[in-house]
């Protein structure tokens, strides 16, 4: 927990381990307001253990009321500009493997190596620039060349491209840098084809459900899908559960925007004027037609969930993911869970800090799913995106602390 409360004295904690100081709160504000010392400067209390930023300090978070509903204790100073600043930045080859390099004996830092201040994600904008040029690619080849193999590339960048890059963006986020790159991909693939499967097995069962069960159904499938695929990662780290939970939610968004393009070329070819160009001239053309008819074009299906992707199933399987975690981590603080366990614990799901969180994701998909924000039109999705996206950042926030107690603990250099 962030020490907010007013304190007598405070030390400066230094990269190499020692402390400076003491100081006095007016000491402080006089060092940060000088350039002295930074918002994400390391300072420990005189009378409490804890250690805390700067800007925690300076800056604390009042609770609000998704910190009352959740249960959790706010953004702890997070500041936008800053969590984007580096996208803004050059960056070398280097760098950019550098980050996929992880996850191995050789490449995972240890504790005191790992920061516990806010990340600043960056090449998920340029894996995003790719996949933009990628999918208007073989958009103006499709439509230059009229040649139906373009057409299976198209759908697949076209709806795998930003679920992709904002699994990388939690990729980033996970400071601890403990899992592979390539067990992110099995998440998104197998994690998603896994839910989907789960969905679709409790869909079967009552076939004429409302739309609007899909929260209710889907959410639980994606968080089964995302504990099953995590195997020895189920450790109470909360942002191994926010990733893990990311990717699963990326492979089911993909799969599913996937078949809504799909049905919806589909019911464009069983048009009579599509199925007249379908038989008489070239596949491709029916394709392409879709985009001069009066009917609703795959395009414009593939690019309208690709801009509402990011505030959905990825960033809903993140929160309920990060609060199962957040339930592990408390259960094995408490002594209910061994802290070297890795199988299912049943009882978590049963934890109030684990329902009130994970409640959320199941609300915004159920009200996202319904028309009662119809008359915003697309902008309702955005409504609902910020929402979610203020859970998930608080849980990266409890993930950083985690890593804050895990270090003062063990009496570590932060």
């Amino acid at each position: 927990m962030a020490c907010t409360a007013p304190l007598e004295t405070y030390h400066i904690l230094l990269p190499n381990g020692e402390q400076d100081g003491p100081y006095t709160l007016q000491e402080l504000q006089e060092m940060h307001r000088s350039g002295l010392i930074t918002a994400d400067t390391e300072i420990r209390s005189s009378k409490c253990g804890c250690p805390l930023r700067v800007d925690e300090l300076l800056h604390p978070s009042e609770k609000g009321t998704l910190d009352d509903i959740t249960g959790l204790n706010g953004l702890g100073g997070f500041s936008l500009w800053h969590f984007f600043a580096d996208v803004f930045r050059h960056h070398s080859r280097e760098e950019v493997l550098d980050i996929f390099c992880c996850g191995t004996p050789g490449t995972t830092p240890p504790l005191h190596a790992v920061s516990s201040a806010w990340p600043t994600p960056w090449i998920f904008a340029r894996m995003l620039l790719a996949c933009i040029l990628l999918y208007f690619g073989f958009n103006w080849a499709c439509n230059t060349f009229q040649n139906p193999n373009l057409v299976p590339g198209l759908m697949f960048v076209g709806n795998f491209a930003i679920p992709f890059c904002v699994a990388v963006f939690f990729f980033e986020l996970n400071v601890r840098r403990e899992v592979p790159f390539l067990e992110v991909m099995r998440a998104m693939f197998y994690g998603g084809l896994m839910s989907l499967i789960f969905a679709l097995g409790l869909v079967s069962v009552s076939p004429h459900l409302l739309a609007w069960i899909a929260g209710p159904i889907e959410e639980p499938a994606k968080l089964v899908a995302a504990i099953l695929i995590a195997g020895s990662r189920r450790n109470g780290r909360i942002l191994t559960g926010l990733l893990l939970g990311a990717g699963v939610g990326a492979g089911f968004a993909a799969f599913e925007s996937s078949g809504y393009t799909f049905a919806e070329l589909a019911r464009f070819i069983s048009s009579s004027t599509a199925a007249q160009l379908i038989t008489s001239i070239n596949p491709a053309q029916g394709y392409a037609m879709a985009q001069n008819a009066n009917l609703i074009n795959p395009d414009a299906v593939m690019q309208v969930r690709a801009l509402i992707t990011p505030f959905g199933h990825i960033v809903w399987t993140a929160i309920s993911a990060g609060a199962y975690w957040l339930a592990l981590k408390h259960r094995i603080a408490e002594g209910r869970r061994p802290c070297n366990a890795t199988g299912i614990d049943w009882a978590a799901f049963a934890d109030v800090r684990f329902l009130r969180i994970a409640i959320v994701p199941v609300v915004l998909h159920l009200v996202w799913n319904t028309t009662w924000l119809e008359e915003f039109g697309l902008l309702r999705f955005l409504i609902l995106g910020v929402i979610a996206w203020a859970v998930a950042l608080r849980l990266v926030h409890a993930g950083l602390q985690q890593i804050r107690e895990e270090k003062c603990s063990r009496g570590l250099p932060m």
